[in-house]
């Protein structure tokens, strides 16, 4: 009878575990939004499109989103979420539906010496597929997926050596290490106290 008093408290606690999302996430001394990227990280020549809130996605509690106008196509969105828990599967759900299947006319092929430069990530992927561009031979869409903490980032852009004024992947790169570098320096200041 111990015996199974003992298992039965034992599934109980581990069920608890599983089926609670845990404490909620800090207070942040940020905006979601001052977390998009922004001209000041790309080369030359790039300019903000308007940040872009979404409603509800996936129980996210924000879930802005940023273009870029350049050569090529660039996106970065945020989503976050009240428990990391929610953003450990949020994560997962993501790197399954948007990278397990094909890129156009291509299967996705993971990046690992990009995805090593994302260092303070939580969890991170980035792979690239050949991508149909007008006018630009060998374009490939490059992706990026993170996760800081209770925060989903989704980053994605175009990047093209044959065009001048493109991404190239040393830039790609770079930026992945500028939106790497932006979350530590955020995620590691303090909040602000309460008055």
């Amino acid at each position: 009878m111990a015996v199974l008093t003992l298992a039965t408290c034992l599934a109980v606690a581990v069920l608890s575990f599983i089926c609670t999302p845990g404490a909620p996430a800090p207070l942040r001394p940020f905006t979601t939004e001052s977390m998009l990227m922004d001209a000041t990280l790309f080369p030359p020549g790039w300019s903000n499109r308007p940040i872009i809130p979404t409603a509800d996605s996936h129980g996210a509690l924000e879930h802005p989103r940023r273009g870029m106008s350049g050569d090529g196509v660039v996106g970065h969105e945020i989503y976050r979420y009240e428990f990391v828990r929610s953003a450990q599967r949020e994560y997962k759900r993501q790197l399954d539906v948007f990278y397990s299947g094909r890129q156009a006319n291509d299967a996705w092929e993971e990046k690992p010496e990009l995805t090593t430069l994302m260092d303070f990530a939580d969890e991170a992927y980035v792979a690239c597929a050949s991508y149909i561009a007008p006018n630009t031979e060998g374009a490939k869409l490059c992706g990026m997926l993170a996760r800081y903490g209770e925060f989903v980032v989704r980053f994605s852009a175009q990047i093209a050596p044959a065009a001048p004024a493109a991404l190239d992947e040393d830039e790609l790169g770079e930026l992945l290490v500028k939106l790497d570098d932006r979350w530590e320096a955020a995620m590691a200041s303090l909040p602000t106290p309460s008055p």
